[in-house]
């Protein structure tokens, strides 16, 4: 019975895996797409957000399934009940992954007349942290956890940056002024995508020492 659960709970691990590298995907295609003329990658980023969603239902069906069948002892119900919360935190990504999509291709639209590099190293970087934040869980690392919460000042400093960069092209230039707030906006989902990596490796550091963690 026991081997049976364990080998559930490690399938389980595997599908939280999955979802966190299809959310590093649709972050790096959305990334992608506002810095060229790229309608594929927005097709496919939605397209993959959607795939999340069926995701997160077949995760939350997973971890009933364990709670209601199985006998979990205190650890395990810690592991399950991380998966129910983290798996919220990785549909949110999708969704404001799904945001930026539908952004960059009104953007495309317009015809996009500026370019923020430090936005695509936010996404780098925020992609990172899901995956590292997930793969700290499955593994039960609590140092490679409190790593990606760390790492969250990174994005937040770059945040300040690109939004620095569009204020001064707001002010400077009032044909460039909507795109530039669109830009903004575009950062702030990326910062705010950091955040529920932070959220997810907070989870993570429960798991490893049963101390409920202080969320976004």
């Amino acid at each position: 019975m026991r081997n049976n659960f364990n080998t559930e709970l490690r399938e389980l691990g595997c599908s939280m895996l999955e979802m966190a590298a299809a959310a590093e995907d649709a972050i790096d295609m959305v990334a992608a797409s506002l810095s060229m003329e790229d309608g594929g990658s927005v097709e496919e980023a939605l397209a993959l957000t959607k795939k999340m969603d069926q995701m997160e239902r077949d995760i939350e069906n997973r971890c009933f399934q364990l709670l209601l069948t199985q006998q979990p002892v205190a650890s395990d119900m810690r592991t399950i009940s991380a998966a129910l919360k983290m798996v919220t935190d990785l549909q949110r990504i999708g969704v404001q992954c799904a945001n930026i999509a539908e952004m960059s291709l009104l953007l495309s639209k317009q015809g996009k007349t500026i370019q923020v590099g430090d936005i695509r190293l936010m996404s780098q970087k925020a992609g990172a942290m899901v995956k590292q934040a997930i793969s700290a869980y499955v593994n039960q690392e609590k140092d490679a956890a409190q790593r990606v919460v760390d790492l969250d000042e990174d994005v937040d400093q770059l945040f300040q940056s690109v939004k620095s960069q569009l204020v001064e092209i707001i002010a400077g230039s009032k044909q460039n002024a909507d795109q530039a707030v669109d830009y903004i906006i575009i950062a702030k989902y990326l910062e705010r995508i950091a955040d529920h990596a932070v959220n997810i490796a907070q989870w993570a550091i429960y798991c490893v020492t049963g101390q409920v963690p202080v969320t976004n």
